[in-house]
């Protein structure tokens, strides 16, 4: 039996592992941040290859995130991500209430309610009840949201905590352009390696056709990137392919070569 394998093992025994609820909350907090922000991505149709400048995670008591860095900048792919804990700069706490069931309770007193809410008569009371310019909301009649002061802005969103807010930077610099097509570069180049059957660890000698002046910038300023992501020994430009692999592509509205002949022989 090939026991290197996942697929022939017996499941491992959990029961003794001790569950650790700290670190699942925080690790709950964390697959919500990088879903908000790869939500807002998807709104701004910014593709996930293409590196942001950075992410702001906004709120209190942060400093729990700090080893977890690297994970929300890999999931979102940012360059770096920062903490800040004025929230009050940014965004208001709103009440909202349970129409449906405050309408059966208070009736025309509703219209009370909802005049005292525009004008930000109101307060949270110790016992979590609310008072709404004299009148008092049970616990499950209002709840709390987060929301940006600026309505328009598209970079900012609140997590379901309603404390907590997560801001993307979605300036765009050439430097961060050319990264992120030389990334989509690597996607068809790798797919080329596996349609050539290549092994995972198969060197490669690659040569790539291109007309587009911001296709071969792009290349240029990332080949060691590239390079190291496909394992090739050597990378370059050319007029002409004359490679054993060779592969046309339609890329970024335009339409390139890709070529490479295995280097197994090659010191490395």
């Amino acid at each position: 039996m090939n026991l290197d394998s996942v697929h022939l093992c017996t499941f491992p025994d959990v029961s003794k592992i001790k569950f650790n609820k700290d670190l699942v909350n925080i690790m709950d907090l964390v697959k919500e941040i990088c879903s908000v922000a790869l939500y807002l991505r998807d709104k701004e149709n910014l593709r996930v290859r293409l590196p942001l400048k950075q992410i702001k995670i906004i709120g209190n008591n942060l400093k729990q995130l700090e080893n977890y860095k690297e994970i929300i900048a890999d999931e979102v792919n940012v360059k770096s991500v920062i903490f800040e804990e004025n929230v009050d700069s940014v965004a208001d706490f709103i009440m909202e209430v349970d129409l449906k069931k405050l309408g059966v309770r208070l009736g025309e007193k509703l219209k009370i309610i909802m005049k005292a809410l525009k004008d930000n008569k109101w307060k949270i009371l110790e016992n979590g009840k609310a008072d709404v310019d004299g009148i008092i909301l049970e616990k499950d009649e209002y709840v709390m949201k987060l929301k940006p002061k600026n309505k328009d802005v598209k970079n900012l969103q609140s997590l379901s905590d309603n404390k907590t807010l997560v801001e993307l930077d979605f300036t765009i610099t050439q430097e961060l352009e050319f990264e992120g097509l030389a990334r989509d570069i690597v996607r068809l180049i790798q797919q080329d390696r596996k349609q050539a059957n290549l092994n995972l660890s198969d060197r490669i000698k690659l040569s790539i056709k291109a007309n587009s002046p911001v296709i071969i910038q792009a290349i240029n300023d990332n080949s060691d990137y590239i390079k190291s992501q496909t394992l090739a020994l050597d990378l370059k430009i050319v007029k002409e392919l004359n490679e054993e692999f060779s592969f046309g592509e339609e890329f970024n509205k335009e339409f390139i070569n890709i070529g490479f002949t295995v280097q197994n022989n090659v010191k490395k």
